[in-house]
């Protein structure tokens, strides 16, 4: 309890609003992760499942173009997931195992087979589909997860529209690049 009570009322203060209305809603800490990581997976779902589903007949180069430029904005605009996302990977904990049951499995295949598509048009090295995910996951977000040492270092702004359309063409270069010299 003695841990607790600060960890509710930093969030209290950040969201404006009581500390105590946090732990009458939510009940525990570990109900309002679970429903942080519900609310990340719903607003990932929402911007990137309708478009996957939206583009089914869609050329499977555009395809995964548009997809990976949807996946990076996306990333822009939501860099706060992916912090919550390395927090729940630290450790090999209950929280993960919980959260790769109920949301990262269901997303998993539909991924992977995108990927496939990529490797078999050249746009993403040949090899295994989900060591390619996460390096795909690593190129398109780290630049988001460190967007404030970035432009610190750069003087770019890592959130503006001309930005990351850059960055969309970079990763694209970068696995097209590396899938024809492999």
């Amino acid at each position: 309890m003695f841990q607790r009570a600060p960890l509710l009322r930093a969030i209290a203060k950040k969201a404006e609003v009581n500390h105590t209305l946090i732990s009458h809603h939510f009940g525990s800490k570990e109900a309002l992760w679970k429903a942080t990581a519900k609310l990340c997976f719903e607003i990932y779902s929402e911007h990137n499942f309708e478009k996957r589903r939206n583009m089914q007949d869609a050329e499977a180069r555009t395809l995964v173009k548009v997809l990976l430029k949807d996946f990076i904005k996306f990333c822009a605009n939501y860099p706060d997931i992916h912090h919550f996302l390395i927090q729940a990977n630290k450790g090999d904990s209950e929280r993960l195992d919980w959260f790769v049951e109920n949301y990262l499995r269901t997303i998993y295949d539909e991924e992977l087979d995108i990927i496939r598509r990529a490797q078999k048009l050249g746009l993403a090295p040949q090899g295994d589909s989900m060591h390619i995910r996460y390096l795909l996951l690593g190129a398109a977000t780290s630049i988001y997860t460190f967007a404030p040492q970035f432009a610190r270092l750069s003087g770019k702004d890592p959130f503006s529209d001309e930005f990351i359309e850059q960055h969309v063409d970079y990763v694209l270069t970068l696995f097209t690049t590396c899938a024809k010299k492999l």
